[in-house]
């Protein structure tokens, strides 16, 4: 009875029991969605009024051996100047190929393996397919795999450098005119690794073909770019596209009033902004489609939304923008490079030039006052050494006894002829003659005190006189002459 329950159930609902089977694209040629359905084999396109009516019915033959997930989720891509759409099934990059020229549907895959390739990157470089990076098995990758016709398998491709730690749910471009990959913002995460924590990160990759190396182009520091992909969440990032010429994402605020738009230059790393100040595209939200029903389809620049909230004063209920005309119209806001005004180049410029100007006036002042000190020094130099008899010889004394611990008081005492005086009295007229002499040779040297009073040697209670280091040498030449 249990059986035969199962049997009914299973032939009366059998769409509960299927897998998703639908992809979406929108067309080159005339901008329209459409969805095929890989079980029933046949496309659908979608009429003004939001409805999915049957176009073509779609031709298999014995080799057709579809094997979807039950949570399956497709990517397409549709390669220029060809009527050939690729179906990716996420997770397990089984291929699908359909012919629009004879609406033949068929596998060109023999995959079995799946479970890494979850939201990778996919694109053309000439006719061969290639898959960087995704999710599976509880962490990130960054390979980079190829699809070899052949063997009907994904190789990898062998690559050295410093290559990202994870690429998933970030930015990344095939630029073929230079046959190089570059990549930014990218999440990545291990679960044996910090709990398994989802990690931002910032630095901007970009990956050579003709070398097969990685390397470093520098770090996202744009304080405006940088802050909005902080806060642009991981489901927010599910909805980021790129047109073949700019990345094109909304910050997290565009929920109401005034969108705003980013553009990035993978090329040249130049961001745009674009306000919509007129509201035409205030109907518009990426993150609202839904990957099992969605309301955006995207091909190269071209988006076309289903317009949820219909305008009373307008019958459209489609809205197609072209992000590379929009991207025209938009302002450009700096380098992903860029940094902050107060750590940019410009800013350490002005900080050396004042810095240099300052250190120009300090020598300025410091060479004027050599010069006028040079001048006044010549100018003492001529000045004549004219002293009384008993300064000269004093002054002689001090000379001859300078390498010789000095002239003691006594010896000055009896130079000035006051060694018979009373103590105080011989301090008193000692003091006052050598502040003389002093003032006399101050014209001459420069120094307030020519001879100073030291501290002997031998015993530093005692004192003795000699003469200033700073004029020895002029006093010995002008005594000599």
């Amino acid at each position: 009875m249990k059986l035969f329950l199962s049997l009914f159930l299973l032939f009366l609902f059998p769409e509960f029991l299927k897998a998703n089977q639908f992809a979406y694209y929108l067309s080159n040629s005339d901008h329209k969605a459409y969805r095929i359905d890989l079980y029933k084999k046949e496309i659908a396109r979608l009429d003004s009024n939001s409805n999915w009516v049957f176009y073509h019915s779609l031709r298999t033959d014995s080799t057709y051996h579809p094997d979807f997930m039950k949570t399956a989720v497709f990517t397409v891509l549709q390669k220029k100047n060809t009527n050939r759409i690729h179906i990716f099934q996420e997770c397990t990059n089984q291929i699908y190929v359909v012919d629009l020229t004879d609406f033949q549907l068929k596998r060109k895959d023999d995959t079995y393996y799946r479970g890494v390739n979850c939201l990778a990157y996919r694109f053309f470089r000439g006719n061969e397919i290639f898959s960087l990076g995704g999710y599976g098995f509880w962490r990130t990758n960054n390979h980079l795999i190829y699809f070899d016709k052949k063997t009907k398998e994904w190789e990898a491709t062998n690559a050295k450098g410093q290559s990202p730690p994870g690429m998933y749910h970030g930015f990344i471009s095939y630029i073929p005119e230079k046959d190089v990959i570059v990549s930014f913002s990218n999440y990545f995460t291990d679960v044996s690794d910090d709990y398994g924590k989802l990690k931002l990160d910032q630095t901007i990759y970009q990956f050579s073909f003709f070398t097969k190396t990685w390397k470093k182009l520098g770090e996202i520091t744009h304080p405006v770019i940088k802050q909005v992909l902080e806060e642009y969440s991981y489901f927010d990032r599910q909805h980021l596209f790129y047109t073949g010429k700019y990345f094109v994402f909304e910050p997290s605020s565009n929920k109401n009033g005034i969108h705003k738009y980013y553009f990035v230059n993978p090329r040249t790393l130049e961001v745009f902004e674009y306000n919509d100040l007129e509201l035409k595209y205030a109907r518009i939200t990426l993150g609202a489609s839904q990957s099992q029903k969605p309301s955006i389809f995207r091909n190269g620049p071209w988006l076309l939304t289903v317009l949820q909230n219909t305008n009373p004063s307008s019958t459209d209920s489609f809205l197609l923008i072209n992000f590379d005309d929009l991207a025209s119209d938009a302002t450009f806001i700096g380098l992903l490079t860029d940094l902050p005004w107060y750590q940019s180049d410009w800013f350490y410029g002005i900080l050396l030039i004042l810095l240099a100007s300052v250190l120009i006036v300090i020598m300025t002042r410091i060479k004027s006052k050599r010069t006028k000190k040079v001048v006044h020094v010549s100018q003492i130099q001529d000045v004549k050494l004219d002293i009384d008899p008993t300064s000269l010889r004093l002054l002689k004394s001090i000379l001859e006894n300078q390498n010789e611990d000095g002239l003691a008081i006594d010896e000055v005492n009896r130079i000035l002829d006051i060694e018979n005086l009373a103590f105080d009295t011989q301090r008193y007229r000692r003091s006052a003659m050598i502040n003389q002499v002093n003032q006399t040779l101050t014209l001459l040297t420069g120094e307030r005190s020519s001879i100073i009073r030291v501290n002997s040697v031998e015993d530093r209670r005692q004192k003795r006189y000699k003469i200033n280091p700073n004029c020895l040498e002029l006093l010995q030449r002008k005594l000599v002459n």
